[in-house]
């Protein structure tokens, strides 16, 4: 189709093979031969970004949104905002080739895309003397004085245009769209049966150090040089090693060593090849988050108080003095990830807050000064994540997409996030350097397991289906429900007595935050994330949908302030017990009048779960099982801190006993009091554990990790 006022019909996508061939500024297009021809130079292009230059030129001129564009170039399928970027950018680049003699594409901010033909692509040639050289024509004697008048209005006129191209260039200088930070290519970096991951670059760019090992209990510091080689172990002690950070020199790795029981200890090791030693050891927090700011003699950690809260602390490796940055007295919430930026001047971290919505902070280290940025949040197993980019002026940040990852760019002077890159698997613990973007990448398999009456070195599979399965929950008559991705979306499965699983209830790419049966089996809740318009699409809050065994949906309980967390019955099955974000403390929600609430517990209590005519709950800031609903009372010690939700066996309550020297097993724990006693045997126990009524059986949930390392090119256009 050739150039005209005469709009096409955008309800059909761009045929390539009918489209006419037109010209472009210092260019012809050929959408039929995927060519574009300037003077003796030929370019091919992709068929889909063809297609989207033929899209922008047929609006001539008026913008073109997202929504347009996936109409005509991509037939009206879902597609990711990557697949819009790629085809953008290269026919940027395509437009760099020629210093944009043939067009421009602008990007006008929520809206979409325009482009912008040069006007010509000749230039008139200068006027020429008889030699034949250019030079300016000599004015003739005796010029009448109108003559000359006429001649000095056309220079004032002359003069003018150059003025007001000069403001026009200033104009499209200040306001020209900031360029993007997009990824141009990726490829795996480190990638064996061990785990890798939690990636950061050299102050050079040409190595990359990681945590490397077995499991998530004995891994250690490697550097690998990113022209090629194999790793390097650097650390060899006997605790878990990770959270590495270089010095500005390159020369040395700060990093965190810790141990399940042990206050995690700060460290400090030699490249490639030296002795490590212990610069400082946190007050009680088991592990930690260690960043060196450049140019400095200082390190940055997290640590927890004794009482509710979490800290940052700056420690001077020098003289081993210690200074309190940040605190925050919640305790449902821990900081984390924390990253100096390349400059030096600010300190990122973020708030983690299980599962609800984390905001991404930016501390000046000068004035204290601090400003959110935006919002990340976790994924099963795996919290979020942000890094600085190599010029300390934008902030990257991941965030959970369905049942994978997006990355978002989030200006640091202020400006729209935008996405940088998307994938299909779970993706954390960021890295910039050398023009590269390194990220840990974890192609998980998590699996239902029944729990063993005697010690077992592997788990009993009950279900070994790809994907994540989680959050399982029994009915009174041995009914067994769970979350999976098995399908590729984010649903809830059942397994009746003596049957196979079947999916009950498909969510789509909205998260599940938990299910659990009502007391008498006839109705299953299930935490359902709402999801928040933007670019981050974080939840803002659960929607409950009130399920029946067969899938009918009996309610659906829209409450946006309620935080992400799985919800708990009451014992008369009239209401749900969540946790309310904004109080910060758990409330019950009636089922028939989900305005009504009321607390069921004090601030700083999480997993609240009412059992009988009792209330009990743990903490997030240290181990151990509480009942509440009188004065608070220990029951047991060895709960762990944030552990998965409560689950009761007649008058015990299970304790999962992750560290156990024998491998991990599941405690009964008498209600009434008294010393707990081993069960059962749960080799791999990550998460929930679910009784079947009938049968005494246990399941539980486990992890299977593959984390891996990926490359990928970074370009900013």
């Amino acid at each position: 189709m050739t150039a005209g006022t005469d709009r096409p019909d955008f309800k059909f996508p761009v045929d390539l093979a009918r489209e006419a061939d037109f010209g472009l500024g210092a260019s012809l297009v050929s959408p039929s031969t995927r060519e574009v021809l300037r003077g003796a130079e030929r370019e091919t292009l992709e068929p889909r970004v063809m297609q989207v230059l033929v899209a922008l030129f047929q609006a001539n001129g008026r913008v073109v949104s997202r929504d347009e564009l996936i109409a005509r170039c991509w037939e009206g399928r879902v597609v990711g905002e990557d697949a819009i970027n790629r085809a953008i950018g290269r026919l940027r680049r395509l437009s760099e080739v020629d210093r944009e003699a043939s067009f421009v594409i602008e990007t006008i901010p929520r809206v979409g895309y325009r482009l912008i033909p040069a006007s010509s692509g000749h230039v008139s040639p200068p006027i020429v003397a008889e030699t034949g050289s250019p030079e300016a024509v000599a004015q003739p004697e005796n010029v009448p004085a109108a003559a000359t008048g006429a001649q000095s209005h056309r220079w004032l006129i002359a003069g003018g245009l150059i003025l007001v191209g000069l403001a026009g260039s200033i104009a499209a200088w200040l306001f020209w769209p900031a360029r993007h930070w997009t990824v141009e290519s990726s490829r795996p970096f480190v990638s064996t049966l061990a785990l890798e991951g939690e990636p950061a670059f050299s102050p050079d760019g040409k190595m990359l150090a990681y945590a490397s090992g077995a499991d998530v209990l004995s891994r250690k510091i490697y550097v690998r040089n990113l022209a090629g080689g194999d790793g390097i172990k650097v650390t060899s002690d006997a605790y878990d090693d990770v959270s590495p950070s270089w010095s500005s020199d390159g020369a040395r790795i700060a990093y965190v060593a810790q141990k399940t029981g042990h206050p995690c200890r700060i460290m400090v090791v030699t490249v490639p090849a030296g002795e490590a030693r212990e610069a400082g050891r946190c007050t009680q927090a088991e592990t930690s988050s260690v960043t060196w700011q450049p140019g400095t003699q200082f390190v940055y950690y997290t640590d927890q108080l004794k009482i509710a809260g979490s800290v940052i602390v700056r420690l001077d490796l020098g003289t081993g003095a210690r200074l309190q940055v940040v605190a925050l007295n919640q305790a449902e919430t821990i900081l984390g990830q924390l990253r100096c930026s390349p400059d030096g001047k600010s300190l990122l971290y973020i708030r983690q807050q299980f599962g609800a919505p984390e905001p991404v902070v930016v501390r000046d280290l000068a004035s204290g000064i601090e400003k959110t940025l935006g919002e990340t949040t976790g994924t099963t197993g795996s919290n979020g994540s942000a890094a600085w980019s190599e010029d300390s002026q934008t902030v990257l940040v991941t965030l959970p997409s369905g049942i994978g990852t997006k990355i978002i760019a989030h200006p640091v002077a202020g400006g729209a996030a935008y996405s940088v890159y998307a994938t299909a698997t779970i993706a954390s613990h960021l890295a910039l350097g050398g023009g590269l973007l390194a990220l840990e990448t974890d192609n998980r398999r998590a699996n239902l397991a029944r729990a063993s009456m005697a010690p077992a070195a592997q788990p009993d599979i009950i279900d070994p289906a790809n994907g994540i399965t989680s959050a399982p929950t029994f009915a009174p008559d041995g009914t067994l429900a769970f979350i999976s991705n098995r399908s590729g979306t984010n649903a809830v499965w059942i397994m009746k007595p003596g049957a196979g699983p079947t999916l009950l209830f498909d969510f789509g790419l909205r998260r599940i935050a938990g299910a659990q049966f009502s007391p008498d089996g006839t109705r299953l809740a299930v935490g359902v994330a709402s999801l928040a318009l933007g670019v981050s699409s974080l939840p803002s809050g659960n929607a409950f949908k009130i399920l029946t065994p067969d899938g009918a949906s009996v309610a659906s309980l829209d409450v946006p302030p309620v935080g992400v967390g799985s919800p708990t019955w009451t014992p008369d099955g009239k209401g749900l017990v969540v946790g309310d974000r904004r109080a910060r403390q758990a409330i019950r929600i009636a089922i028939d009048n989900p305005s009504q609430r009321a607390p069921v517990a004090a601030a700083g209590w999480v997993g609240v779960a009412m059992h009988g005519d009792a209330i009990f709950a743990i903490r997030s800031d240290r181990p151990g099982l509480w009942r509440i609903d009188k004065t608070p009372e220990l029951i047991n010690a060895k709960y762990p801190a944030s552990g998965p939700t409560l689950a009761f066996r007649g008058d015990d309550v299970l304790i999962p006993d992750f560290a156990a020297e024998g491998g991990p097993r599941i405690l009964a724990q008498p209600l009434a009091g008294g010393p707990d006693r081993v069960l059962a045997y749960a080799p791999g126990i990550q998460s929930r554990i679910a009784v079947n009524p009938r049968t005494g059986e246990m399941i539980y949930g486990v992890i299977f990790h593959n984390n891996n390392i990926d490359l990928l090119t970074l370009a900013k256009r």
